[in-house]
């Protein structure tokens, strides 16, 4: 991919780029992701931070996730629009809400995470590489 991905919140206050190819896109069934969202899963995909540039003011939410490591959550502080976030044990990494991509079609998802917790009417893509929980290299 030599084109740079784009994205922002739904009132457009919060806006990034993204100048190199994600390194990978993946489906999350958890719970706090299906609450954050609405929805039976989150899709995210990941890019270096080096490439990533922001525009706008953001709202912070941190948790610690299954892991016992913190997740920092960013959201429009306008909308509630999820953005990005980042974790304890990814440092260097950006996770963009794929849903806030201006062209989410230009990424695919590979994997899929928590596939124990989906809920019945969201079913999983066996296609995708599936871990009942957390990829193992992300705990």
């Amino acid at each position: 991919m030599s084109q740079k991905l784009t994205g922002g919140c739904l009132c457009e206050a919060v806006r990034y780029v993204c100048e190199a190819p994600p390194k990978l896109t993946v489906h999350c069934y958890c719970g706090d992701c299906r609450k954050l969202g609405g929805t039976g899963h989150a899709t995210h995909t990941v890019f270096d931070e080096t490439a990533f540039s922001l525009s706008g003011e953001v709202t912070d939410y941190v948790k610690i996730a299954d892991s016992g490591r913190s997740i920092n959550r960013r959201f429009c502080p306008v909308c509630g629009s999820a953005i990005f976030h980042t974790r304890d044990g990814m440092e260097g990494l950006v996770v963009v809400r794929t849903s806030s991509l201006d062209e989410p079609e230009k990424v695919t998802p590979e994997k899929a995470i928590y596939v124990s917790r989906a809920v019945s009417w969201d079913p999983v893509d066996r296609d995708l590489t599936c871990f009942d929980e957390m990829t193992p290299s992300s705990r």
